[in-house]
């Protein structure tokens, strides 16, 4: 048998680990050599270009105390309010939609976007050169910080993860109202237009939320609508009167026809048959909230209609506003 010689190796001797209390201690205990500054390690950055390819910002816009913040605390608190009583409302933001003195939310946060100081510049790309518009804006913040961040940085976050606040009902009223205080006895009364709510029973008219006809007529309203259950143009049902209007020194038929261009992406699209069988199909009838077409007849009589569109996928009027590429 033959037996094998068993060599003992020599007892391992490990020193006891140093105790790290502190950053000193970490840097004087650098067996590898790595935070020397002669040597190349943590802080040698060897493969990362020190200019990078793209443009850094000019400036970062960090958010900070906003000072004197008691009145916009006020105004946010009404714009909370507004939006709980359903008198604004959020909608999706689009790139039009920037513009001085409206509410927005970025991440939940509601924003007053108080001002902008803009420009027009030439930028490069790789299809060519642009001019596209951008500059500073203030942003004041519901949690009481301000920011002037870029206008086009300001249009991208809230592209992202942000709502455009409407504008309230009320202030809407109060601008119609301070026009039309000054109408006397001498201005010429035209003829009238009016919203109605159909009363029919059938399911695919009363199934269908806000649907309202917006129409016209020289004469008394209630007396046009009487037989109403007799005629296609109110879908054969009584109807209810939302609202009239009387028109003074204008031609209240153009008007109505500019109503129904206005609201023409969400014109009823139904087919109704008269007493004699005969298939109509009436044009005068709209899906939109009827606050909304309260709004758009003002705008219309005041003359501002052309500064606004109907947006029928959120049933809101936006303001037309032309930003540059």
């Amino acid at each position: 048998m033959l037996a094998v010689n068993q060599i003992s190796e020599p007892e391992a001797h490990y020193e006891k680990p140093k105790e790290i209390s502190s950053m000193d201690d970490i840097f004087g205990d650098d067996s590898l050599d790595i935070l020397s500054v002669e040597a190349e390690g943590l802080f040698d950055f060897k493969h990362t270009p020190k200019e990078y390819d793209r443009a850094q910002a000019d400036f970062v816009a960090r958010r900070k105390p906003c000072k004197g913040f008691e009145p916009y605390e006020l105004m946010f608190q009404g714009v909370q309010a507004d939006l709980a009583q359903g008198k604004r409302s959020l909608i999706a933001f689009k790139k039009d939609n920037l513009h001085e003195g409206y509410f927005y939310t970025h991440n939940g946060v509601l924003m007053l976007l108080e001002s902008m100081d803009i420009y027009q510049g030439e930028a490069s790309f790789s299809s060519g050169k642009r001019i596209r518009k951008d500059g500073r804006t203030r942003c004041v913040f519901e949690n009481g910080t301000v920011s002037n961040m870029l206008y086009r940085s300001l249009a991208k976050i809230l592209y992202v993860n942000g709502r455009v606040v409407t504008q309230s009902i009320d202030k809407k009223d109060e601008d119609f109202a301070a026009n039309f205080s000054n109408i006397s006895g001498e201005d010429e009364e035209a003829g009238f237009i009016y919203v109605l709510r159909s009363k029919s029973t059938d399911e695919q008219i009363s199934s269908i939320q806000h649907l309202f006809k917006i129409g016209y007529c020289k004469g008394n309203v209630e007396e046009r609508i009487k037989n109403a259950e007799n005629e296609p143009t109110y879908l054969m049902a009584p109807v209810s009167i939302q609202g009239v209007w009387t028109c003074y020194n204008m031609n209240p038929q153009k008007l109505e026809q500019l109503l129904h261009n206005f609201f023409g992406k969400s014109c009823l699209a139904l087919d109704v048959f008269d007493q004699q069988g005969k298939r109509h199909t009436p044009r005068e009838w709209f899906i939109a909230p009827l606050h909304i077409i309260e709004q758009a007849i003002e705008l219309m009589i005041n003359r501002k209609i052309l500064n606004y569109a109907f947006d029928a996928e959120n049933g809101v009027i936006e303001e037309k506003i032309d930003v540059a590429e």
